[in-house]
């Protein structure tokens, strides 16, 4: 058919082209076609296009089927994009998991691993303990036999013992014996501590007339109140719980040289003796000297004076009144013997 057309073609053609007005026949003939149908339609039934119309409408029905088709395919490639978003995301937290799961296992291995160091070391010490049970057996086996030699000490020492219970019982014997000497003896010696008693006595009796003697020797000689005054202050610290041995006529290097008639060292006490006192002026200067030797004790011992003690025999009233005033004042302790008129 195409064939037939074309030699139509060139025909008609050749035809034009030998005529003068082949130019106008086209641009009539094309004007034709564009404007009568009828004359378009003549054209394809010449050319056998007649069904070209209707396969052009299948066409564009296919191809609107085709372009439906397309869009369920895009919507269906939309849900598979989905679809493929959520399997990544799955597969995103299946890495995820994944990489929990490994980072588990790496722990785990390391715990194995520690566990495996801790039971090599386990092994070690087992190793250890049972050469030290090893050891132990076998100085226990030497500790038996030495108990064993032990026992034949112990045996040895039992018959040794048995004796020597033998001789204690011949010692109590002859300890009986002695024990019945030794309360001979003892009668013999309480007859003696009475004996001695009775001369301690005598003796304490002899003592005392003795130290009366030496008092009144002392009272002649002049010395015997500053005895006196450190008894009496003895005796005052004792009743305060203090023990003190006072000492009568010391001299202290301060200030040249000063005398004390009675001093006790501790707690520093300060004792001034004198016999008689005849005036006020008198008492000032045992006052007076009372103080200054207080204060060469205190700088020569470097401690504060705990007492001070002025002791006067006899004085007359004005006098002790006066002195008993000044005691008062300064904190001396007054030992004031006969007062008269």
């Amino acid at each position: 058919m195409w064939l037939c057309f074309h030699c139509l073609v060139n025909r008609f053609l050749f035809l034009v082209v030998g005529s003068l007005f082949g130019c106008l026949f086209v641009v009539i003939f094309l004007r034709l076609l564009r404007e009568d149908e009828e004359f378009r339609f003549a054209v394809m039934g010449l050319l056998g296009i007649t069904d070209v119309q209707s396969s052009i409408r299948q066409l564009v029905s296919a191809v609107g089927e085709l372009t439906k088709t397309v869009q369920r395919l895009a919507e269906g490639q939309d849900r598979l994009w989905q679809e493929v978003r959520a399997l990544r995301e799955d597969q995103n937290k299946l890495w995820q998991e994944n990489n929990k799961i490994w980072q588990e296992i790496k722990a785990l291995r390391e715990s194995q691993d520690a566990m495996r160091t801790d039971i090599n070391r386990l092994w070690e010490e087992n190793n250890k303990l049972w050469q030290e049970v090893k050891a132990l057996r076998e100085g226990y086996e030497a500790l038996r036999t030495d108990v064993n030699k032990l026992w034949e000490e112990n045996n040895k020492i039992w018959q040794e013992v048995r004796r020597i219970d033998e001789n204690i019982e011949r010692l109590w014997q002859e300890n009986s014996k002695i024990w019945q000497e030794i309360r001979r003896l003892s009668e013999n010696q309480e007859r003696l501590w009475q004996e001695f008693r009775a001369f301690r006595e005598e003796q304490g009796r002899f003592n005392r007339w003795m130290l009366s003697a030496l008092v009144e020797i002392r009272d002649s000689l002049g010395g015997a109140y500053e005895y006196y005054t450190a008894h009496w202050i003895e005796r005052w610290l004792e009743v305060r719980g203090i023990n003190c041995d006072v000492r009568v006529n010391v001299t202290i290097p301060v200030d040249g040289s000063r005398e004390i008639d009675a001093i006790c060292y501790d707690p520093l006490v300060i004792g001034e003796a004198t016999i008689k006192v005849f005036s006020i002026d008198e008492a000032e200067r045992e006052v007076g000297k009372l103080l200054e030797n207080a204060r060469a004790a205190e700088k020569f011992f470097n401690r504060r004076v705990y007492a001070l003690v002025l002791a006067v025999e006899t004085a007359p009233e004005q006098v002790a009144e006066y002195l008993r005033r000044r005691a008062s004042e300064l904190g001396i302790v007054l030992v004031l013997g006969r007062e008269y008129s």
